[in-house]
């Protein structure tokens, strides 16, 4: 059983296939019949991804990490995962550590850039950012699966809210951590990035661009808070909240760089 769930987690992961492998090993009733009935979300292939690495025994540092194979690559067995792990150890201080900073070495192994003084400072505080909003997804993704059946509706929607936008988050960062550390350059999809970008270009620009640049945010940030009231589904419902936080930066960004000039 674990080898297959491995074989299908160290690649592309169809979310069909993920479904099939959760019929057959899977424990849940609920969950299963949840996964049957429903279209595919980042909610629900989350819950599922999350399902199929506990029933292969896989730590969350080696899921997080683990290597992905293309669709013809060659298979990557539970081997490799166990080596990559031992491997990461490895690079630790002998020292007896807690998990907790045993994870943060294996994480700055993978991203070694943050260790350096040219680093750009907006990625030292998304890291953080990160760790907080990988903490936050865990605990309510847990919380989901102690739901009693009589739960309030509310109640759950409030959590699963919370779980997605958190996981999405999570992932928005990583990504941008490994666009940097394969390019090295600021890939610009996250909304601090964005803006970090976008606050670079202000210096050189002039009073009148600032301001209109300023407007111009504000009325985003209105049209897409008017969006948020009838958004549907999770998913469209988190990239409207990162477009009203993409936005209210840049305009926060706009005001900090005319107040700064007011000074000068």
């Amino acid at each position: 059983m674990k080898e297959k769930i491995i074989a299908y987690l160290s690649g592309p992961r169809p979310y069909r296939e993920g479904i099939a492998l959760y019929e057959e090993y899977g424990l849940n009733l609920m969950l299963k019949a949840t996964f049957r009935r429903n279209t595919e979300t980042d909610l629900l292939r989350a819950t599922l991804m999350e399902e199929l690495r506990k029933l292969a025994g896989i730590s969350e540092t080696a899921f997080r990490t683990m290597q992905r194979k293309a669709v013809d690559s060659p298979h990557i067995s539970s081997a490799s995962i166990v080596v990559g792990e031992i491997k990461a150890e490895e690079t630790a201080v002998n020292v007896p550590v807690t998990p907790v900073v045993e994870n943060v070495i294996r994480f700055r192994d993978r991203f070694p850039f943050l260790n350096s003084p040219d680093c750009p400072d907006v990625l030292k505080i998304l890291v953080a950012d990160m760790f907080t909003a990988y903490d936050l997804y865990l605990k309510t993704f847990r919380e989901l699966g102690e739901l009693p059946d009589d739960v309030e509706l509310e109640q759950a929607f409030a959590i699963a809210k919370t779980t997605v936008e958190n996981y999405l988050e999570d992932r928005s960062i990583w990504e941008e951590l490994e666009y940097y550390r394969d390019n090295h350059v600021l890939l610009g999809k996250h909304p601090r990035i964005a803006v970090s970008l976008a606050s670079d270009e202000l210096s050189n620009k002039s009073d009148l661009e600032v301001m209109n640049i300023r407007k111009n945010a504000a009325s985003n940030v209105s049209k897409w808070k008017k969006k948020l009231e009838t958004v549907e589904g999770e998913e469209e419902r988190a990239k409207a909240l990162a477009a009203v936080d993409k936005w209210e930066s840049m305009k926060s960004a706009a005001e900090k760089e005319l107040e700064n000039r007011k000074k000068n």
